[in-house]
């Protein structure tokens, strides 16, 4: 599994990438949520900043403690991310996202695809 957070690049820039992807266990996603933290520290302890941020949660499942984790990580982010992008939305996940988006007060967009979000980043 390649699930947590990592550089890619793409054409030629940096995205700080969080693959959420297919996760279905609360338990597991907590574990992962906790990597990507740790990751997250050592970006914001490095000076990093004005990061260019994708988010996939392709079939995944969001949960109470989980859903409680993420919007705490998200608060968190928010000062590392100069723009974000987040994939794997659909149905009721799309309303799920507008409530973690109004309560971190995040700017993000939501795409269809991978490529999609990856041009609109480094646009």
């Amino acid at each position: 599994m390649n699930q947590g957070a990592k550089f890619i690049e793409y054409k030629g820039k940096p995205i700080y990438y969080i693959d959420y992807s297919n996760i279905k266990t609360s338990e597991e996603f907590l574990a992962i949520i906790k990597s990507t933290n740790a990751f997250r520290e050592k970006l914001k302890h490095d000076g990093m900043k004005d990061l260019l941020m994708l988010v996939n949660i392709s079939g995944s499942f969001v949960y109470g403690d989980v859903l409680a984790e993420i919007k705490k990580a998200a608060s968190q982010t928010k000062e590392l991310i100069a723009k974000e992008a987040i994939v794997g939305i659909t149905g009721s996940k799309k309303i799920l996202l507008k409530i973690l988006q109004s309560f971190a007060k995040m700017d993000f967009r939501i795409f269809d695809t991978e490529e999609e979000a990856k041009d609109w980043l480094v646009s």
